[in-house]
Parts: C-alpha cells; structure tokens; sequence
C-alpha cells in the first residue's frame, strides 16, 4: 500500500512541474510576442512621425485609390461568385438617374421603358434593379 500512495506522490509531482513549466514557457512566449509588436508599433510610429508631412498630404488621395480597388474587387467577386448572366456594373438600381431607353428587371425578365430621369422599380414585380437594353 505505502509503495503505490509514493507512486501517486510522484506522479503529482510531476504533474505539478510540468505545469509549471509549461506556464513559464507560454508567459515567455508572450513576453516575446509583447516586445515583436512593440518594436513594430516603435519603428510604424517612428516612420509615421518622420513622414507625416507625406501621409498628410497623400492620404485622401490614397484612400480614395482603396476604395476604387474594393470597388472593383467587389464587383467582380459578386459578377463570378453568383454567375450573374449581367455584369453589376451594367446594372441600374430604382432610385437612380437613368438614361432613356428599356429596363429589364433582373428579378422578372419584364421589359420597362424609361424616358430618362429617375428609374423606378418593375412595373410587374416592383424589384429595384435593372439592366439597361438599349433604346
């Protein structure tokens, strides 16, 4: 009996190393991670700081280049992930201006004339969006 109570002694004590190892191990391994991005978030803001005058006077117009590349992604994962027998950008919502000429609703297939101005939904399914046909 006393031969198996000093076997189950040991083995909680290894037990208890090995979780004390594997904190001290996972406490260095965030130690490490905490100074990676400190020194990343040090050297972005000491770029920033000493090219502030660059960011400040490029920033809107590099925004505005983001925007027009999501745009241009979005539309074209939208056009090939759901087949769509219309490209969105031929495309015209009901609310818009619109040139004068046919509308087919891309819900219904139902053929609307326009005579320019704003568009407004099918006459037949009231779905607000549109593909120009042509006059």
């Amino acid at each position: 009996m006393k031969k198996d109570t000093d076997q189950d002694l040991d083995l909680v004590e290894e037990a208890k190393k090995t979780l004390v190892g594997a904190k001290d191990w996972l406490l260095e391994d965030v130690e490490l991670m905490k100074a990676y991005w400190h020194d990343k978030m040090g050297y972005m803001e000491a770029w920033v700081d000493a090219n502030w005058h660059l960011v400040m006077d490029q920033s809107e117009e590099l925004v505005e280049n983001l925007d027009e590349q999501e745009d241009i992604a979005l539309l074209w994962l939208i056009n090939h992930a759901n087949n769509n027998p219309v490209p969105l950008e031929k495309c015209v919502v009901a609310g818009k201006e619109a040139q004068a000429g046919r509308y087919i609703c891309m819900d219904c297939g139902h053929e609307n004339s326009h005579d320019g101005g704003t568009l407004n939904t099918c006459e037949v399914c009231h779905y607000g969006l549109m593909y120009y046909q042509g006059e």
